[in-house]
């Protein structure tokens, strides 16, 4: 007798366990939580911006998805994307808003219209805190902030006053960094945001029209297409700044292009740097003394935005900015064309959500 409870306990307890262990270990995020996601700008004033999402390799594409998920558009001119845990943040220009959605689902949360114009860009700065480049009316210099979001809540509940059009923001452990390209204007400042005093405590001057920033080792490398031809203040040529951080934003290098080549898109993967200057991308060491002689890649189109990510550089193409775009994914050790696919209207901003 007590042989058979005995082995109805162990059985017992085998069962439980095997039961309890697939609990612990079966999650479901969603079908979105994992990938890259693309921000389709859509015509202006057409309403008609959308959100496309891919895969590491852009072996498979799916378009529409905050429709799908939502039954709605997404809106007028989406410029950008961010993350806080499991929340997206979609930044819809031309709405004046932001859709908060579930990374995974897709399905909003929230939208956010009080306390913003012209929003840009959104960067995490702490567990529950965000910030927001805001142009303001794009004509004026004098009004353009930083809304403070508060990721619980998802609501403003502040605005830092800055220079002349911020858009693309990077940080590193104690310091974000602004771009101020100059909205409707131009400009020729990176301001420094404390992370730790919640200030903006430093200014610094590069060249014209700064339009992306990676950091490397605690340098700041700051790319800057300069004016083009049709400025009325003349044509600038293009600079990439390497500032160092830990020496009071010094510049430790500058790199200066012709006068008529205006570089864009700079990105990082590993120690080497990206830049596109008339459809055609540059691979840079981060340790170089000049720029580059000669192109990594000669694109078979146009590039409207560029992002490198793990060993795979993404650029999208807008075409003829009336159809569809498209999305493709190079192997950064090789520069070989990995896939292509169809995203949505004027693809930009490139998400990426990886684990």
């Amino acid at each position: 007798m007590k042989k058979i409870n005995l082995l109805f306990l162990f059985s017992f307890i085998v069962i439980g366990f095997t039961s309890c262990e697939k609990d612990t270990v079966t999650t479901d995020n969603g079908e979105y939580f994992e990938g890259v996601f693309v921000v389709n700008e859509g015509q202006f004033m057409h309403g008609n911006a959308s959100l496309s999402f891919t895969d590491k390799n852009v072996s498979t594409i799916e378009n529409e998805i905050f429709k799908k998920a939502n039954g709605i558009v997404l809106g007028d001119q989406a410029q950008s994307i961010g993350f806080n845990n499991d929340k997206a943040y979609i930044v819809v220009t031309g709405s004046n808003k932001i859709e908060v959605a579930d990374v995974g689902t897709m399905q909003r949360n929230v939208t956010i219209t009080s306390g913003l114009n012209y929003p840009r860009y959104f960067e995490t700065i702490s567990e529950n805190t965000a910030l927001v480049t805001c142009w303001g009316d794009p004509n004026d210099a004098t009004d353009d902030y930083l809304a403070v979001i508060n990721t619980t809540s998802d609501e403003v509940t502040g605005n830092i006053p800055v220079a002349l059009g911020p858009e693309k923001m990077v940080k590193n452990n104690d310091y974000l960094f602004i771009a101020h390209q100059g909205a409707y204007s131009t400009n020729n400042k990176v301001s420094v945001f404390d992370l730790i005093l919640k200030q903006i405590t430093h200014s610094i001057t590069v060249g014209d029209r700064p339009n992306s920033m990676v950091i490397k080792d605690n340098y700041l490398w700051v790319l800057c297409g300069g004016e083009p031809s049709w400025s009325a203040t003349g044509e600038t040529a293009g600079q990439l700044f390497k500032i160092d951080i830990n020496n009071n934003f010094t510049i430790a290098a500058t790199y200066d292009f012709d006068t008529t080549e205006h570089p864009k898109f700079l990105s990082i993967d590993g120690d080497k740097l990206f830049y596109n200057l008339n459809d055609k991308v540059y691979q840079m060491d981060t340790n170089a003394a000049t720029l580059p002689a000669t192109e990594w890649l000669t694109l078979n189109g146009s590039a409207y935005n560029m992002e490198a990510n793990d060993g795979i550089l993404y650029i999208t193409d807008a075409i003829d900015y009336q159809q569809e775009g498209k999305i493709s994914a190079y192997d950064t050790s090789n520069a070989q064309l990995l896939n292509t696919k169809t995203a949505g209207l004027i693809p930009g901003d490139i998400g990426f959500h990886l684990e």
